[in-house]
């Protein structure tokens, strides 16, 4: 039996989005889980894709997601607003605030849209993109309960709170990064335990807080630079959670709340407003140019920029199909068929 399985983009979605519809998600909300998540396995980010329907599914079974939120903009300032999540997928309300920060950029040169009490937001680079897009500048700043070590504990202290920042660049193309603030976060540790293979070194701790390469003892994600990553995440909590009255991680450590919930930023600039936008690509370009030329350390072949991985993974699974492990698949396959989905022909492993 091949380990992964492969399956195209178009079936792939089609699967999800009746699995959220057969959840009691509106269709066009079901369609929001399943772009996110499948955009996220198409540009190789597969901690983040189909391997997150499970919990997804098993969050809606237990009614800590709410299938049809009602939301709602709490404050509205000209170039800012706060909007209620009311526990909806973060696909669906971050989607819908990053479409209100981008009106509001294209009034008051920058939008920032803060989002409370929402759910997992899947890869965030998707709504970074969304401004770029829009040839604005796109920010994204995460908050969720404590999943990870806070720098000099050996328990989970903050949350492996992400940092997406996306610029456009000429020919529709966009310079994007997408980072946590974990050396590796919960999804690629999840990859990791689903394919059974070493963890890196300094990755993860195990339940009894000492430092594991065994994905199936480790349980808590390390922060990534040690001190900065920790730092990162308590102010994340404090730009995200605090300002929506909100708190997340005193509450989890209290006790009073250990529901999953996140907060979140989004935020666009409307460049055209501060200077020119096609010289700004330009300059984009000339940036990337110079950054390329640089002298290549040994054994590397090629200096990439933030985005240019995933762009090049995603002209290669548009034609052939991502992968998916046999493990992952086989609680896909379990969960359609108690909803009664089809489930879409399939095929073996291949190599990327």
């Amino acid at each position: 039996m091949a380990q992964n399985i492969i399956i195209k983009r178009n079936p792939a979605l089609v699967l999800c989005k009746g699995i959220f519809e057969a959840k009691g998600l509106p269709t066009d909300g079901a369609k929001k889980v399943a772009e996110g998540l499948i955009w996220a396995n198409m540009r190789g980010i597969d901690s983040h894709g189909l391997i997150r329907l499970s919990s997804y599914v098993r969050r809606l079974d237990q009614g800590v997601v709410n299938p049809k939120p009602d939301m709602k903009i709490l404050k509205d300032f000209p170039g800012a607003m706060i909007i209620e999540g009311d526990h909806g997928h973060g696909q669906i309300t971050l989607t819908w605030a990053m479409e209100k920060a981008i009106e509001k950029a294209r009034q008051a040169a920058i939008g920032w849209a803060l989002v409370r009490q929402s759910k997992h937001a899947g890869a965030v680079g998707y709504y970074t993109r969304m401004a770029a897009e829009a040839g604005m500048v796109g920010l994204y700043m995460g908050a969720s309960q404590p999943n990870m070590q806070y720098y000099g504990a050996k328990v989970e202290g903050v949350a492996t709170n992400p940092l997406a920042i996306s610029v456009p660049r000429e020919q529709g193309r966009i310079l994007s990064l997408d980072m946590a603030t974990a050396v590796a976060g919960v999804g690629k540790l999840m990859h990791y335990k689903a394919i059974n293979e070493t963890l890196g070194e300094g990755w993860a701790l195990d339940s009894n807080g000492k430092e594991t390469t065994d994905p199936q003892k480790a349980s808590i994600p390390t922060s990534l630079g040690g001190v900065k990553g920790s730092a990162m995440s308590l102010l994340f909590e404090c730009i995200t959670s605090l300002m929506v009255a909100s708190p997340l991680v005193s509450c989890w450590h209290s006790g009073s709340n250990r529901n999953h919930q996140q907060n979140g930023l989004v935020a666009a600039l409307d460049i055209s407003q501060f200077t020119d936008l096609s010289a700004y690509k330009q300059d984009v370009e000339a940036l990337i140019n110079t950054i390329k030329k640089l002298p290549k350390a040994d054994k590397i072949d090629e200096i990439l920029v933030p985005g240019e991985r995933g762009d090049t993974i995603m002209q290669k699974r548009l034609k052939r199909g991502f992968p998916v492990p046999r493990k992952i698949w086989n609680d896909v396959c379990s969960i359609a068929e108690r909803l009664r989905v089809p489930i879409p022909e399939v095929r073996e492993e291949y190599n990327e």
